[in-house]
């Protein structure tokens, strides 16, 4: 049984997560106060630019006194003055006398500070409950915050034998229910989604996020196409990328090779060409693209297939992150493998049962033999 204090840390992150999506390029984060051990308030940071989830409990609160009461929050209150002033300012003048905290600030500049300003104050301080949960939910938030560049990650639903199609050019469903609710969730999340052009032909997806009562999202999209193919014939516009009412959120990635004329082609038809400063078989490609997203304030990537593009990214070691969802099904020698030349990765994490499915998701570990 969780005790008194994961209880309370569980209740704040379950707070947290009501700014799922919503937050990017800030950490989702919950609070609570309590006293006599019982709850007596709430808040959670709703958007980017918004009150903390300190102020926001503390302000619910009402006309009650937050005096002697012990606040419970997911992330390190923050101790500079930002938009939205030092969170550590307010607590110490609302005289609560103790904070339990569940994953300290990663900035390294900012770590254990609002320990040190509280503790001096006389606040009694605790932190590493339920530390762990707390600081994964804020994988990407995390991952910028250190690294200084976007998070990429690569999702992908393969059968049993590894496989994610029974052939090149034709979809094949995987993933149950479960699992593709997961996905959608993920696209929340996410600043952009990306695929292939080949997955873009054979699947025509619109990688929106389409969760279950709520507003359809769209992020950022992204087409991969370094040759920009989708000028030779056709017509680019039959694709829900560019077509729906979300078409203004599509950007085609190409490289430094892709003829101008087809640029100008794809332009004039109202579609956005990003091009890259060199070939995509370049070791400098996945740098150039960070760049171009960190320029676009997209802090998070996730790329959904094909096999070409995932071969690319495993050639240069370009990803952060990964989903991996593993049906029970086996497609057979014949069908086409997610990672054509092996995979060369472990993803840190632990195997997760979603409804007939396995799920396993984390930071990737690149092997350097291969």
């Amino acid at each position: 049984m969780p005790g008194r204090d994961e209880t309370f840390m569980m209740r704040a992150l379950e707070l947290a997560q009501r700014g799922w999506g919503k937050t990017t390029p800030n950490p989702m984060v919950g609070a609570v106060l309590v006293r006599g051990g019982k709850i007596i308030s709430e808040g959670w940071h709703k958007m980017d630019g918004g009150p903390h989830a300190e102020v926001e409990c503390i302000k619910n609160l009402g006309r009650e006194a937050a005096e002697g009461a012990t606040l419970y929050v997911t992330l390190e209150p923050c101790s500079t003055r930002g938009r939205t002033g030092a969170c550590t300012d307010l607590i110490i003048s609302k005289k609560i006398s103790e904070v339990k905290i569940g994953a300290l600030d990663p900035n390294p500049a900012h770590s254990g500070a609002a320990l040190k300003i509280l503790s001096e104050s006389g606040i009694r301080c605790e932190w590493g409950i339920l530390g762990e949960k707390c600081a994964g939910l804020n994988f990407i938030f995390n991952h910028i915050i250190t690294r200084k560049t976007p998070l990429l990650a690569i999702k992908y639903a393969q059968s049993a034998d590894g496989k994610i199609s029974r052939m090149r050019t034709a979809p094949t469903p995987i993933s149950g229910a479960e699992a593709r609710a997961e996905c959608m969730k993920m696209r929340e999340l996410f600043d952009a989604v990306g695929v292939g052009c080949g997955t873009l032909r054979s699947d025509n997806p619109s990688l929106t996020a389409r969760c279950e009562s709520r507003i359809v999202k769209c992020p950022k999209r992204l087409v991969f196409n370094a040759s920009l193919s989708l000028a030779d014939g056709g017509d680019p516009l039959k694709y829900n990328l560019f077509s729906d009412e979300f078409r203004g959120s599509s950007i085609v990635i190409c490289d430094s090779k892709a003829d101008d004329k087809k640029i100008g082609a794809l332009s004039k038809l109202g579609m956005r060409i990003a091009q890259m400063p060199c070939p995509k078989d370049s070791p400098d490609f996945w740098s150039a693209l960070r760049d171009f997203l960190w320029n676009e304030k997209i802090y998070s990537l996730m790329i959904e297939g094909g096999a070409n593009l995932f071969g690319n990214i495993c050639r240069w070691r370009a990803a952060d992150y990964a989903f991996e969802y593993t049906s029970a099904t086996r497609l057979g020698h014949a069908a086409l493998p997610a990672f054509e030349n092996g995979k060369n990765f472990k993803i840190s994490g632990d195997v997760r049962a979603l409804g007939e499915d396995r799920a396993i998701s984390g930071a990737i570990a690149w092997n350097q033999d291969k």
